[in-house]
């Protein structure tokens, strides 16, 4: 079977990638450096080792933290992947597996900048009402 514009599905993943990056970075504040998994391996390990010298990480509840999330993120990799590939094998979505995880993306896009400013509107309001 050939593919019918694989140029463009190549762009289109390309960009969908840089989305989920810069998306992860902003909403964990930069906690997560990549979100591709070796480099999440990496950063795993690394938080991992630090649980066995506390002495050099002495804030275990942060640590903790960014290895729970860590964990999140990893598994979320992995089940979107299976379920991307059942869609595309077994619901026959094909092309439009891509369209329906940028839908997704973008929809979460849309939700965190509401969230961001609905918690912006708060503290201003909270600053009327307390002016200190």
């Amino acid at each position: 079977m050939e593919i019918a514009y694989p140029n463009f599905i190549v762009c289109a993943l390309l960009f969908a990638m840089g989305l989920q990056n810069s998306f992860v970075t902003k909403i964990s504040n930069a906690v997560v450096r990549t979100t591709h998994l070796t480099g999440l391996f990496t950063d795993l390990g690394i938080d991992l080792s630090h649980l066995l010298f506390p002495e050099s990480h002495p804030d275990r509840a942060k640590l903790k933290e960014n290895i729970k999330l860590r964990i999140y993120i990893i598994s979320s990799f992995f089940i979107g992947g299976l379920i991307g590939g059942f869609f595309y094998s077994e619901v026959h979505l094909k092309l439009n597996t891509l369209i329906l995880a940028a839908l997704i993306l973008l929809s979460s896009l849309f939700y965190d900048d509401f969230r961001y400013q609905l918690i912006k509107t708060k503290r201003k309001y909270n600053q009327r009402k307390n002016p200190n």
